[in-house]
């Protein structure tokens, strides 16, 4: 699922003044664990992802439904169809997308490939939302984060 990311932000956020390289890479991966390259998605957090990304990033995602990905990247489907593939979205889609790129990755590594599924089931600890919806900003992916971590080392949630 990582490298799948990587290919939706080198493919989407390559511009005149930011140069990627298609060797560049967004998460590290080691024998047991993949993750965000925090420097590097900070770099590009702040650059604005073409809206022909946002499908693209779906398919990556693998979450179950289209309103999943409204949700999690707080996009609606009306401004989603009438977007032009190149036309640039906010930079503020950009940070969600890398926010939810991790977390997505990392309930796999938790629940295998029902991650996704479980990143759009409401839970409870999450007032009724989804992990994805409730992690729209950094403070709500901290707390799916650490959720995520207390899965799956068998604390307390």
């Amino acid at each position: 699922m990582a490298r799948e990311f990587e290919r939706v932000f080198v493919v989407f956020l390559d511009s005149p003044d930011r140069r990627l390289r298609s060797g560049d890479h967004f998460f590290d991966r080691s024998a047991n664990s993949c993750r965000l390259d925090r420097d590097k998605a900070s770099h590009y957090a702040s650059s604005s992802m073409r809206a022909g990304a946002v499908d693209e990033w779906f398919k990556a995602s693998r979450l179950p439904r289209k309103k999943d990905l409204q949700l999690a990247l707080c996009l609606n489907a009306s401004m989603l169809s009438r977007a032009h593939a190149e036309k640039p979205l906010e930079p503020v889609v950009t940070e969600r997308m890398f926010r939810q790129a991790d977390l997505l990755v990392r309930a796999t590594e938790v629940f295998g490939e029902d991650g996704p599924k479980w990143m759009a089931t409401p839970h409870p600890l999450l007032d009724g939302k989804t992990p994805a919806e409730f992690a729209t900003n950094e403070f709500g992916g901290e707390k799916v984060r650490s959720m995520l971590n207390a899965i799956e080392h068998g604390g307390v949630v």
